[in-house]
């Protein structure tokens, strides 16, 4: 993909979704002709502005006249449907913003895609559409629909058996035309429209970006999915996504395309730990994005959220589990314990309130079986009071109703639960299995959702609940951190290679950019290693100090608690013997302060190609890949962010002599100061890595630091 320009002005996102005109270049009657498909889907819905099919050799298309080039046209089109082969769209493009047509999409494949000359030809295009300021959706798109016009701008097949558009709140951008289109036409199916969807396509110009960007400032947008596959320009996506969390609008995302590790240096405990997978969560927890695993659960998440005010959803992860048999609550109960949530019991005064509303033989524990008596007249009318006291118990943060077949009393449920709906604060859930139509009827006349079972129900409430858990993002305070030297600690960087810096300059590095550092010292000779000793103070660790040799432990070039001179000879002698045995060119042994800690961290930065400085911080020591217990957070970040970072970390959260709110400010403090002098570093590729840190208290003192850099 090319880097892509942003829209200069609104008028290239009004011409694009809601044209007044549309010329469609190349549309023939030939059978086959996607322009021609397009002229009679735009027909068929009823788009209501001029319809003008371009095709130098023919008369018409259906009965609408063809014009032979788009000088022709009565006026210049406000958008340009490119219905023909991909090495015929620079020209056409060229045309028709000579004729002051300056918004496109187009369909063809066999640009970038395909590689080889498909590259040639898509930077082709691009020259020509930045050359003329033309605005272009694609190539190797199925288009954009708009419900509300309706605008119908592409050639999916499954529109051929739709009879109408359904508008909506959802708007979609996606990556990939078929998973896209597939999305929308389940959600037509269950009664849900869409406002907009944009396949999205090679984004030689526009990019997922400028669609979230649209997203956020439409107002009629409300809820926005996303299927995404990668990213060429991490920043614009991020200032995307702050202009969505500003308008207060949810986003669903399917990532897809998780493959090779960012952090690629092996060398350092961070390749292992930090891949793209988890660089991609990092990013989009901090973007209060819900994730999904499927394009099932997208539609799902998707489509409550249209239905809902968004302002109502989950306070916490308890569930009340209503339905008229056992079966169904026992298996949502399970489902509920798989997904994170709970099923708590109801208060005492909530089950003796339904006590008098419900059968003698319901069960009002939780999950609460109403049976199929609740439909007898004389209880049914009392349903709505009985919801009202489960909906009003303060144990219960949602309400799940597994339902199945209804022989009779189906509409009157549907409606009670819209009313209940409208009603409480607390987010009520329907699932419906073999929904009678009149009851399902009631509920699309009203705009609940039902989910089609359980599980799907069950699902979305997890991922809300999970989101709702993850602390309110708030602004960093940090805009620009303060310049660093790195210069006077890092020798010459030879290209092509992996300079390894000796950890006595890492060491003196840290404690430049205001870190605390362990006391220690290089030693050439064993009187050296006994004065420094004796200066630093003992107990004291001895380390093998080599570009080729970064796991000193697994090298044999370690060890520790040495207590007096003795020792420090004796480890001096064995360290140097083995490094000769094994053919390892030594600068030194480095000798410094055993620092005790009741915690070790690790704590280390590198460069996502996409998104910038990444800090990874976990449990550190030997087992910081065995016990893999760490998060990633963007740099640079302040203080009160380095607390929520330390405050997902199992060992902090499990920690009994730590309280996870209170006790972690001096950390904190060492993580978002890292993070700061990370956030400066003048390389494409590196890994900056300290582990472990020793945490006691108010005291965090770094022991081993490493940094590698690699450049092209």
């Amino acid at each position: 993909m090319s880097t892509a320009k942003e829209p200069s002005a609104r008028h290239d996102w009004a011409d694009l979704f809601e044209p007044r005109s549309i010329a469609i270049i190349g549309a023939s009657d030939k059978p086959g002709n996607l322009g021609g498909r397009v002229v009679r889907f735009l027909r068929k819905f009823n788009f209501p502005g001029p319809i003008w099919p371009v095709n130098p050799g023919g008369s018409t298309v259906g009965d609408l006249p063809c014009f032979r080039s788009v000088t022709d046209l009565p006026e210049p089109a406000a958008l340009a449907i490119f219905a023909v082969s991909a090495a015929r769209i620079p020209a056409a493009i060229e045309a028709c913003a000579a004729a002051g047509m300056l918004t496109g999409i187009a369909w063809a494949a066999g640009f970038a895609e395909v590689g080889g000359d498909g590259v040639a030809l898509q930077q082709e295009l691009v020259d020509v559409c930045k050359r003329t300021g033309f605005t272009l959706c694609g190539p190797n798109s199925l288009g954009v629909i708009n419900t509300w016009l309706p605008m119908p701008g592409t050639f999916a097949s499954s529109l051929v058996s739709a009879d109408r558009l359904i508008p909506g709140n959802i708007s979609m951008v996606s990556q990939s035309g078929g998973i896209g289109m597939a999305t929308f036409s389940l959600a037509q199916q269950a009664g849900i429209g869409f406002r907009y969807l944009v396949s999205a396509g090679n984004e030689a110009i526009l990019t997922t970006a400028d669609y979230l960007t649209m997203f956020a400032e439409d107002p009629e947008t409300r809820v926005i999915a996303v299927y995404l596959e990668g990213l060429t320009n991490g920043p614009a996506f991020l200032r995307a996504m702050e202009k969505i969390y500003a308008a207060g609008k949810p986003v669903v995302m399917l990532k897809a395309g998780f493959s090779a590790a960012s952090a690629r240096a092996a060398l350092a405990h961070t390749g292992a730990l930090s891949g793209e997978d988890r660089v991609w969560q990092a990013i989009l927890r901090e973007q209060a994005v819900i994730t999904v695993e499927s394009n099932r659960e997208l539609l799902d998440v998707a489509m409550y959220l249209s239905t809902v005010d968004t302002a109502r959803l989950p306070q916490g992860n308890r569930v009340a589990i209503i339905g008229f048999g056992g079966g169904g609550g026992v298996l949502s109960a399970d489902l509920c314990a798989r997904r994170g949530l709970e099923i708590p019991a109801l208060t005492a005064s909530t089950r003796e309130c339904l006590l008098n509303l419900v059968p003698a033989i319901a069960s009002v524990a939780n999950p609460i079986d109403l049976t199929p008596d609740m439909f007898q007249p004389e209880f049914l009318q009392k349903f709505p009071a009985a919801m009202d006291a489960i909906a009003a118990d303060p144990n219960v943060d949602m309400l799940l109703f597994p339902l199945s077949a209804m022989a009779r009393g189906a509409t009157e449920v549907a409606r009670d639960l819209v009313q209940l709906a409208s009603r409480t604060r607390k987010p009520v859930f329907i699932s419906w299995v073999l929904a009678p139509s009149d009851g399902l009827a009631v509920l699309r006349e009203n705009g609940t959702y039902a989910f089609p079972e359980p599980s799907s129900a069950i699902g979305v409430m997890g991922k809300l609940a999970q989101r709702n858990a993850i602390p309110i993002r708030t602004p960093c305070t940090l805009t620009t951190p303060p310049p660093f030297d790195w210069n006077s600690f890092v020798p010459t960087v030879v290209p092509g290679t992996a300079t390894v810096v000796s950890e006595d300059a890492c060491h003196r590095l840290l404690h430049a950019a205001g870190l605390s550092v362990a006391a220690g010292r290089l030693a050439t000779s064993p009187s050296e290693a006994l004065t420094i000793a004796n200066t630093v103070g003992f107990p004291v660790a001895m380390k093998g100090i080599s570009a080729e040799v970064t796991h000193r432990a697994d090298a044999g070039l370690l060890s520790l608690n040495l207590r007096d001179e003795h020792e420090v000879t004796a480890a001096y002698d064995q360290l140097s013997q083995r490094a000769a045995a094994d053919n390892v060119p030594l600068d030194g042994l480095y000798i410094q302060h055993m620092v005790k800690g009741r915690l070790e961290l690790l704590v280390s930065a590198f460069r996502d190609p996409i998104f910038g400085v990444m800090v990874v911080c976990g449990a550190g020591g030997n087992f910081a890949e065995l016990i893999d217990d760490i998060t990633l957070e963007r740099a640079p970040f302040d203080n009160a962010r380095a607390q929520l970072v330390l405050q997902r970390l199992r060992i902090i959260q499990r920690a009994s002599h730590i309280d996870p709110t209170a006790q972690i400010g001096a950390a904190a403090d060492f993580l978002s100061r890292f993070s700061q002098l990370a956030a400066t570093a003048p390389w494409s590729k590196f890994v900056l890595e300290v582990n472990p840190i020793k945490w006691q208290g108010a005291n965090v003192t770094a022991v081993d630091g490493l940094l590698i850099v690699e450049e092209p």
